[in-house]
């Protein structure tokens, strides 16, 4: 019983991680790219959000105000619909001026990059929106169940079942419809895709937004559960990294050590800062 408690406290982690080993895997599959950055974007959106919550829009260039006010406090659907197309764009953004030059650079220069976006984002939020924990109206329902002996949180057994739910449309997606042939196509072979008249460019372009958009789901379904601080959403993506080193099959063995050693160090990192900077939710 004691396994089944365990298992079932841990839906709200599983529901993170797994959202994010999707977005991971959408970019890799597409240009190559093991995104270390993918939690920085599940906080920009998520900051995006809880923003026009509040009838305000991130504004995370320096120099110009904080935030601009939209007129009146957004609900729920509305403030996800354009925290979503702000992530997209953010993906767009990042695919053309960061990843695109880098389309021939080695796996391991590729997340070297991606760590540096890391950095950038994490930093300019933490400058413009401070690291003080920003509390979001809940999504779910936060009910407590209780099975004999074993409590559940409804909000996180929600959430676990959204994950779900997303990683089955996307598999079939990616699978049954042409976006899904033309995407696996490129991934195998640039070359080959080029000839079948199919721009690789593009295609990357198209699951980078797809990429960011998963991602900043993922952070707005979270921030109900998990108040929004700079370190520890970015971190997030340390466990969920796990899942595209392993499916890395064409790397040879010393960048795989390499990138796993990166891994093990934000890994590292992560435990240094999570008694002072909130914790994972449970």
């Amino acid at each position: 019983m004691d396994h089944v408690a365990s298992l079932l406290l841990g839906l709200g982690n599983g529901g993170v991680y797994a959202a994010l080993a999707l977005a991971l895997v959408i970019t890799y599959r597409a240009s190559g790219v093991v995104n270390f950055a993918t939690g920085a974007i599940a906080l920009y959106v998520a900051y995006t959000y809880a923003g026009l919550r509040r009838g305000e829009l991130l504004i995370p260039v320096p120099g110009l105000p904080k935030t601009m006010d939209v007129g009146a406090e957004l609900g729920f659907a509305p403030a996800v619909a354009i925290s979503l197309i702000v992530g997209a764009a953010l993906g767009a953004l990042l695919y053309a001026l960061v990843f695109r030059p880098l389309r021939d650079a080695p796996p391991l220069a590729k997340a070297v990059a991606s760590l540096g976006v890391l950095v950038v984002l994490q930093g300019v939020l933490a400058i413009r929106q401070g690291t003080n924990p920003v509390s979001v109206t809940a999504i779910f329902p936060t009910d407590r169940w209780e099975l004999g002996s074993v409590a559940v949180l409804a909000d996180r057994f929600f959430l676990a079942m959204t994950v779900v739910g997303l990683a089955v449309v996307l598999a079939a997606a990616l699978r049954y419809t042409r976006f899904g042939l033309v995407t696996r196509a490129a991934a195998e072979s640039q070359t080959g895709a080029f000839v079948s008249g199919v721009s690789p460019d593009r295609v990357a372009l198209v699951n980078w937004m797809l990429s960011a958009v998963i991602a900043g789901l993922a952070g707005i379904l979270i921030a109900p559960v998990s108040p929004l601080t700079p370190v520890t959403y970015t971190l997030f993506v340390v466990p969920a990294a796990y899942s595209v080193l392993d499916d890395a099959v064409t790397w040879n063995d010393e960048r795989r050590k390499r990138g796993i050693g990166i891994v093990a160090a934000l890994g590292d990192l992560k435990a240094r800062l999570r008694p002072t900077n909130g914790r994972l939710p449970a």
